[in-house]
């Protein structure tokens, strides 16, 4: 809810209130996708913290800030010591500007071109690297809106219900969260219309304090305000302003979205050693069980010893008298290809074989009975866990790795189109030649899939494969194909053949150009290049 459009408006009233007439002192950078704003005057010190990340762009307002004594870079010079006159939100879109004396600040939050610009008459700058004919061009799109300092509620009409869902689609700022609270309300009460439903949902934005709820079933943590929908069974902390909202919010976001996951890791981790462990010791008790064969070997070998003149080379099977039972013949099967002291030796290497294996699986049901108590025991201290400190010590008694800290491919995930088709399968897509080298040599796995627009120039594309065990859908493979296509010089045309073997097969060979693989084994698929219906970008 803190992206919503309404939440940053209500920010922006409050924080404006703060901010206007204070000075900028500095304007730094420390972390890649986030830029800070000092601000000082009249014995206030203030710092606007601005979030560029697409999928976590924010706002915030802090009392203090301890900036970094290295790898801290200067933006926005020109902006320094001049005073803020104001901080408003455009009407209806999440453009922030930051008005100053001659100048102006824009957080822009716009998917992946999320950005800060700063213009001063000609003067063009961005936070983020940006097209100089974006730049260009800025000015121009900021003319368009207007900017307001006060909390905006539309003019939405009159919409009936039955065509609510539709029509509020041509208010896309109105946002899904804000909708659902409409439908959740509509169900309790359904004699109140939803279009007032949603004037009244704004109202309570405008004015209720705002909450922190922490679902504990789900595991996630939630900025909103009172009166809106609270999952049972949750924490719930009450703020006089958003601006301490928000600010405990991003600070609380972090620490409980790593504990969650670090739960979920050791809680997979567990379950599944659980698993293997019981499935073992269920196998070493039933071998166990069913007693050792040595002596019979063993009894086997005796008589075949005391008859070894009977046995004639090339027989299958003779029969003799048990001399461990008087009045008994049994039949000894005999292997017709070995001499008759081979098949004695034969049945004496058995018994000795069962004994071993007997023995050996008496040793490991005790070994894996200690691992089995020993993961109950983790398992039940883990479900006692409470805090992050509790979580990283299990951590290291059952020598999971940190992926926070190991060399892990999903950093690496990062630096590639990343698209999820069916929201199963995830397909990653190289940008360029250096690009798609990295993708192919250095991420993708041998058991994945490679797919490429065949003898055109265009991208490396990977799909993912998690289960190996499991057969991929030849429509997913057609679908991934048709990205490929769309992602190669012949994005336009009616049907394309794109080649796609498993990882294991494309090789990169010394000396070839970035971007150039050979192909050990190739399939060929005739697709039309499309992004398909049910297959999403995934920014970052």
């Amino acid at each position: 809810m803190f992206k919503n459009y309404f939440f940053l408006n209500r920010f922006i009233v409050e924080a404006n209130e703060v901010i206007k007439n204070l000075e900028i002192t500095s304007i730094f950078s420390q972390e890649k996708d986030r830029l800070i704003i000092e601000l000082s005057g009249n014995g206030i010190q203030k710092f606007l913290e601005i979030s560029v990340n697409p999928g976590f762009p924010f706002i915030s307002l802090k009392n203090e800030f301890h900036r970094a004594k290295k790898n801290s870079v200067d933006f926005f010079d020109l902006a320094v010591s001049q005073k803020v006159i104001s901080l408003e939100i455009a009407r209806f879109d999440r453009v922030i500007r930051l008005n100053l004396d001659d100048s102006f600040i824009y957080f822009v939050i716009r998917g992946k071109y999320t950005n800060i610009i700063f213009i001063n008459n000609r003067n063009f700058e961005s936070f983020k690297k940006a097209s100089t004919g974006y730049l260009e061009s800025f000015p121009f799109e900021m003319k368009k809106l207007e900017f307001s300092r006060s909390f905006n509620i539309p003019d939405f009409g009159n919409i009936p219900d039955s065509n609510f869902e539709t029509k509020i689609k041509n208010f896309p700022f109105v946002g899904k969260e804000i909708v659902t609270e409409v439908n959740i309300k509509f169900d309790k009460n359904s004699t109140t219309s939803k279009i007032n439903l949603l004037k009244q949902i704004l109202e309570t934005i405008r004015g209720e304090k705002p909450i922190l709820i922490l679902d504990k079933e789900a595991q996630e943590i939630y900025l909103s305000v009172k009166g809106f929908y609270v999952p049972a069974n949750s924490d719930i902390t009450e703020f006089n302003n958003l601006i301490d909202a928000l600010n405990y919010f991003l600070g609380k976001k972090y620490y409980y979205e790593t504990v969650y996951r670090t739960k979920k890791k050791i809680e997979k981790h567990l379950n599944h050693e659980l698993k293997k462990v019981t499935s073992k010791l269920n196998d070493l008790k039933a071998r166990i069980d069913n007693g050792s064969k040595e002596h019979e070997y063993r009894k086997l070998g005796d008589l075949l010893l005391i008859n070894i003149n009977s046995i004639s080379k090339g027989s299958s099977e003779i029969k003799v008298q048990d001399i461990y039972e008087k009045d008994r013949q049994i039949k000894i099967k005999l292997n017709p290809k070995l001499f008759p002291k081979q098949n004695v030796d034969f049945y004496f290497d058995k018994a000795k074989s069962e004994k071993i294996n007997y023995d050996k699986s008496c040793m490991l049901y005790n070994d894996m009975k200690e691992k089995f108590d020993k993961l109950v025991f983790v398992e039940k201290k883990f479900h006692q866990s409470e805090t992050r400190e509790d979580f990283v010590q299990i951590m290291k008694e059952l020598k999971i790795k940190d992926q926070e800290h190991s060399s892990s491919k999903d950093t690496l995930s990062e630096k590639f189109k990343h698209y999820i088709l069916q929201q199963k399968y995830d397909i990653y897509v190289g940008k360029d030649s250096k690009n798609n080298d990295l993708l192919t040599t250095k991420f993708a796995k041998q058991n994945d899939y490679w797919f490429h627009a065949r003898g055109l120039p265009g991208s490396h594309v990977i799909l993912r494969i998690e289960n190996q065990k499991v057969n991929v859908p030849k429509s997913v493979l057609e679908k991934t194909a048709s990205l490929a296509a769309f992602h190669s010089k012949a994005k336009t045309a009616g049907v394309v053949p794109v080649s796609f073997a498993l990882k294991k097969y494309v090789v990169k060979k010394k000396g070839m150009e970035p971007g150039k693989v050979a192909m050990l084994k190739e399939n060929v698929l005739l697709v039309r290049p499309e992004i398909p219906p049910d297959c999403e970008y995934e920014t970052k």
